[in-house]
């Protein structure tokens, strides 16, 4: 008798879960609206013309983030490196991408345009422009504290061109949770998908978080026309790293760009060889291996060998170099001019200091340029990150070789892209307004040759290029 009742009450739990969850078909039903497919053209320098791009077409996944027409995207469609803690773009390479167009569920194509992004959250916004027949179907994302390991969660996506970016729904479990800096779900994976931006769902049907990337690609070859997005495990980003972002949208503007918070460092994590070495107190920690000049770090009195043991009160219990990418987003994730308490171990001894960030320079793919045709050269300004790449002084002296045409004078020169001209004909080139009245009072004087001093790292070179 007893089994039976307790059999009966089993049932109708099942039966009130039943009626309160929706199956999975109907989830899919209610979200495949609000996934659409973005398509653009990433531009790489031809090196046939300067100003010229080969355009390649690419296709990532979109989510309608309100009904006007916000579309949330990863922030990979904008591949130019903002300042010069953004460089896993195509830096050197790229233009800027062009001719967006979003085509939802039901086939329609609208023209849209890039608004920014946020590289540390992994997203990017384009806005439709074209005029809309009615609102569209956006997506309400719900706060996560309550997920958990185990949980079950979908994932909607698209799948690649050769299935016609057909929608992929994929049901996961929950494997881990991290915590720290930012809160993560992970998920293991086998599944291929067109790219990281896909929506992650609970299995209430409440849109909980997105994919991201995790692998960057730090090469500058041109891209295939298509490339998968495949990766051994999956990170979801929960609502929270984002939903204030679609409330209000980053917006890019050049000339005005500030970077995300800026710290000044080269760094590797204390291993627990160097930390016997050391006799470093604690579970971890990050060494400094490098300053960067007039950085937050050289201003707080930072030093090569100084351990970082705690930042903002939270200590960094950091063994491996893997793991150093839990502390540069903390850092990322930082508020700029506020000071931060630091713990530092120096000389045998823990210290208190106080550092205050500041936003990251601009990189060379915002710089001021200067495109002279007659010659096949696109030249810019020097930024930091080029000077502390090459480990020059900071008061370095003029220009820097963004773009060459092989055909053209200045490649048949033997002028190189990454090269610095700090000399025309033998007169110094100060800066990129300088260089430009260089160059014109030359051509201007019908001159034939000019001969540049370049500089490329350790080597200095005097290149002729026959301007006639």
């Amino acid at each position: 008798m007893i089994k039976y009742r307790i059999a009966i009450l089993f049932t109708m739990m099942l039966g009130s879960f039943s009626a309160m969850s929706q199956t999975p078909t109907e989830i899919f039903q209610k979200f495949r609206p609000s996934i659409c497919l973005v398509q653009f053209y990433k531009n790489i320098s031809s090196q046939a013309q300067i100003g010229s791009y080969i355009k390649v077409k690419q296709k990532r996944i979109g989510l309608i983030a309100r009904e006007d027409g916000l579309i949330m995207v990863n922030s990979d469609v904008y591949p130019i490196s903002l300042d010069i803690l953004s460089t896993d773009g195509a830096s050197y390479a790229s233009g800027e991408p062009s001719d967006f167009k979003v085509k939802l569920h039901d086939g329609k194509e609208y023209a849209a345009e890039f608004i920014g992004k946020d590289e540390v959250a992994q997203v990017a916004f384009l806005q439709i422009t074209d005029e809309l027949p009615e609102k569209l179907p956006r997506i309400d994302f719900r706060d996560t504290g309550d997920i958990a390991v185990g949980e079950p969660v979908y994932v909607l996506e698209l799948l690649g061109e050769s299935y016609d970016f057909e929608p992929l729904f994929t049901a996961y479990t929950i494997n881990a949770v991290v915590q720290s800096p930012r809160r993560k779900f992970l998920i293991k994976n086998d599944v291929t998908a067109l790219s990281a931006g896909g929506l992650a769902i609970s299995a209430a049907g409440k849109a909980i978080g997105i994919t991201l990337r995790v692998d960057f690609d730090f090469s500058f070859q041109s891209p295939s026309e298509f490339e998968e997005f495949r990766r051994d495990f999956l990170e979801i980003a929960p609502s929270e790293s984002f939903r204030g972002l679609i409330e209000n949208p980053p917006v890019f503007q050049r000339a005005s760009h500030m970077g995300k918070a800026w710290f000044g460092i080269g760094m590797q994590a204390l291993t627990p060889e160097l930390q016997a070495y050391w006799k470093v107190p604690g579970e971890g920690g990050v060494v400094i291996d490098r300053v960067y000049p007039e950085s937050p770090a050289e201003k707080a009195g930072l030093k090569v060998r100084d351990v970082i043991l705690s930042f903002d009160g939270e200590p960094l219990k950091i063994q491996r170099d893997e793991e150093l990418k839990r502390f540069r987003e903390k850092i990322t994730g930082s508020v700029a001019d506020k000071n931060l308490a630091l713990e530092i171990f120096r000389d045998g001894k823990v210290r208190q200091e106080k550092i205050k960030l500041k936003p990251a320079p601009r990189a060379i793919d915002l710089a001021e340029k200067y495109q002279l045709s007659e010659l096949g050269l696109e030249v810019r300004e020097l930024t930091l990150d080029i000077l502390y790449d090459y480990s020059f002084p900071l008061d370095t002296k003029g220009v820097y070789i963004y773009q060459i045409d092989r055909a053209a004078p200045a490649g048949m020169g033997g002028l190189e892209v990454g090269s610095i001209i700090t000399e025309v004909n033998g007169r110094p080139v100060t800066d990129l307004a300088g260089f430009e009245g260089l160059i014109n009072e030359i051509l201007a004087e019908n001159g034939k040759k000019i001969m540049f001093r370049v500089q490329m790292r350790r080597e200095t070179q005097f290149v002729f290029v026959d301007a006639k």
